[in-house]
């Protein structure tokens, strides 16, 4: 088994090679998984503990693609967080997790995290898909288990 990510040893599941095999493949875009799920990294409270939090949250371009967080373990031997991935969506970020955060019941998790990878549109669809395609979310149908590991500095 590989581990989820270079930065970490732990397995978890999943990993980032059928997402960073097919980009290589199928276009010609520059990133890795790791960019889109390390870029723009925020949090919100669920409503039922509080205000979102989301209001002083801008970006410097609306568009791209979002993917919503659980932080539900930790990693001792390396001090890195394990996220599992729980929603992928795209379009004008802010808009749509305020969005969220009135219509998704998020009170398990109560702390959401989510990190915003800014593309044009084009680039965001062919993202969200390969994403959906790939990845096991809660709302989705795929076969794998999205994952990313961040360290304290990414979640406070």
């Amino acid at each position: 088994m590989v581990p989820c990510f270079d930065e970490c040893g732990c397995f978890c599941g999943g990993n980032a090679g059928s997402f960073d095999k097919s980009i290589a493949v199928e276009t010609n875009f520059e990133f890795k998984l790791y960019d889109v799920t390390h870029a723009g990294i925020h949090w919100y409270t669920d409503k039922s503990m509080d205000d979102s939090g989301l209001d002083g949250v801008t970006f410097a371009e609306k568009e791209g693609v979002y993917i919503l967080w659980h932080k539900n373990d930790y990693c001792p031997e390396h001090d890195l967080f394990h996220m599992k991935g729980l929603y992928v969506g795209k379009g004008d970020a802010g808009k749509r997790l305020r969005h969220h955060w009135k219509t998704k019941n998020t009170a398990e998790e109560m702390l959401i995290y989510f990190t915003f990878f800014p593309c044009e549109n084009r680039k965001a669809k062919y993202i969200e898909q390969l994403l959906l395609d790939i990845y096991d979310l809660p709302l989705n149908t795929g076969t794998e288990t999205l994952c990313a590991y961040f360290t304290q500095f990414e979640v406070d």
